[in-house]
């Protein structure tokens, strides 16, 4: 701040450039006729294919199919809502067994039977 303070009041704040009255009234004019005259060639067409045109959209369609691949695969497959028991598999429990459990599980034949036809009970209250 000391050095920038002593560099103001040596110098001031006076701009020590100058501009000639009018010089940029035809600045731009003066500038248009110093430059060459190039010649302006149109561009030449290029003939589009249809592949051209449809790469992008196959492109994007192959990152999205391997993008859910991908995913896929660290995801694992879907899990399956299977019963515990197949039907086949509860024929091959033998009545003993199945009547050993139930007495285990102190029910009566009543809740049972709603058990088994999935009755409200609510409905025989």
């Amino acid at each position: 701040m000391k050095e920038e303070d002593e560099l103001l009041k040596k110098y001031g704040t006076k701009n020590p450039f100058m501009v000639p009255e009018g010089y940029f009234d035809n600045f731009s004019k003066e500038l248009m006729n110093k430059l060459p005259e190039k010649e302006l060639t149109p561009a030449p067409q290029e003939n589009i294919t249809v592949w051209q045109r449809i790469k992008p959209w196959v492109y994007m369609a192959a990152m999205f199919c391997g993008l859910m691949l991908s995913v896929r695969v660290v995801v694992g497959p879907p899990k399956q809502d299977t019963p515990i028991f197949t039907a086949t598999e509860t024929e091959q429990f033998s009545d003993e067994y199945i009547e050993t459990i139930l007495d285990h599980s102190m029910m009566d034949d009543y809740t049972l039977y709603q058990y088994l036809t999935d009755a409200n009970s609510d409905m025989y209250n």
